[in-house]
């Protein structure tokens, strides 16, 4: 494959574009290496299909704040984890490869697994591919999809994924609480108010 990318790429506000061509796995690796030092753009391969994905300053913020927001959980809440932010769940033998915004480890054993038990999304541009079957491949047990304020949570059931009313890797997070707070204009502000919620619990 031939390709050229201009290394001054304009980004766009959030957008989301995939490619109307198919992709071998060895394409969409160098394609992936031509962007890799263009940070505010994030490529997703699924079965040969390439979605392209633009990041907002707004995205980031939500993203950051709900880091940030859920740490709090775990320390008021002595949990026990690992996060692996947006590290690139990748396997040439499950045809994907995919970034979540936000991933986290739980258990004894988080150290020596591979896969998270827990993917976030923060949506705020839709495609049309569907995004549970990247997660699917890699067996993880809870997705969280955040969009306009509210959470839509999904667990891993055989072979499929279920919409769930609460988490079940968290039962004790009140998502109602977190997402009125991720909407708060004033960041310290929503922390505080979310940590003082936790506490109150």
């Amino acid at each position: 494959m031939t390709a050229t990318i201009n290394p001054q790429l304009t980004v766009l506000p959030e957008q989301r574009l995939i490619l109307p061509l198919v992709m071998t796995w060895q394409q969409f690796k160098i394609l992936d290496a031509l962007l890799e030092n263009t940070r505010s753009v994030r490529l997703s391969y699924l079965d040969g299909t390439v979605e392209i994905m633009t990041l907002s300053p707004e995205h980031e913020t939500i993203k950051c704040l709900l880091a940030g927001m859920l740490i709090t959980f775990f320390i008021e809440k002595d949990i026990s984890f690992r996060t692996t932010g947006s590290a690139t769940l990748r396997g040439e033998s499950k045809g994907t490869s995919k970034e979540p915004d936000l991933s986290y480890f739980f258990g004894e054993d988080r150290r020596q697994r591979s896969a998270p038990d827990l993917a976030i999304e923060v949506v705020y541009t839709s495609g049309k591919i569907d995004k549970l079957e990247y997660y699917r491949r890699f067996n993880i047990a809870e997705v969280w999809f955040w969009e306009d304020g509210v959470f839509a949570i999904y667990e891993l059931k055989g072979e499929r994924y279920d919409r769930v009313s609460r988490s079940v890797v968290l039962p004790d997070l009140n998502l109602e609480l977190l997402g009125r707070c991720l909407q708060m204009s004033e960041e310290k502000e929503a922390v505080k108010a979310f940590r003082d919620g936790v506490r109150g619990c």
